[in-house]
């Protein structure tokens, strides 16, 4: 069902999830339909695309976000993992996958570089983040020797682990240019326009990034 026609807006009436979540399922779906994929890492605990990897493959993990947790801890049944500094091996996955993740991470070029590492060759870093019809990416704020400096108001979203209005907002990615700011770390990317229901009227923009 579709009320106003944005992926948002656009919802499944069995499980009440969106088109923004759902639009990776299509394309993961198309990566593996080529791929050998055993090992997957979903960067969050709930959802209906964990729940779709969970059926589909073997190997699933799946992690939340501590601050000031190092990754691979576990915290309360948890596994924490911070993208900048992964505790996965090299070359250690098959998959990757997250919804409105990276513009949370302060430095997401080397969120994309640590992905890059982890994944073995031919293996896809497949995500969505808000977009918008900017020129460039936009940096909202940045952590410094003096703590966060901000680049004009502070955007807050809800977080799981953190509560409504916790999760600090670092970049409005723009879809001009996410494709080459995931690029620069050696990822091949591309925009995946995916459309869930008739009545969608925009197109999602899932980010598709193969390990070549």
């Amino acid at each position: 069902m579709s009320l106003g026609g944005s992926p948002f807006m656009t919802r499944c009436l069995t499980c009440g999830t969106n088109a923004t979540n759902l639009s990776l399922i299509p394309v993961i779906k198309s990566h593996a339909a080529h791929s050998n994929i055993d090992r997957v890492w979903e960067m969050s605990t709930y959802g209906a695309v964990l729940a779709f990897l969970k059926r589909t493959f073997h190997h699933v993990t799946s992690s939340e976000f501590f601050s000031e947790v190092p990754s691979g801890e576990i915290v309360n049944g948890t596994l924490s993992q911070d993208v900048q500094n992964l505790s996965f091996g090299d070359e250690s996955l098959d998959l990757i996958t997250s919804n409105q993740v990276f513009e949370h991470v302060p430095d997401d070029i080397r969120g994309y570089s640590e992905c890059f590492r982890v994944l073995k060759k031919g293996g896809a870093l497949i995500f969505t983040v808000p977009l918008y019809d900017y020129a460039t990416t936009q940096q909202l704020a940045a952590i410094g020797l003096d703590g966060i400096k901000f680049f004009g108001e502070p955007e807050y979203h809800d977080s799981r682990t953190g509560g409504p209005e916790s999760a600090l907002t670092f970049w409005r990615h723009s879809y001009h240019d996410i494709c080459e700011r995931v690029s620069k770390v050696g990822f091949s990317a591309r925009l995946a326009d995916v459309t869930i229901a008739k009545s969608q009227q925009v197109p999602m923009k899932v980010i598709y990034a193969i390990k070549a």
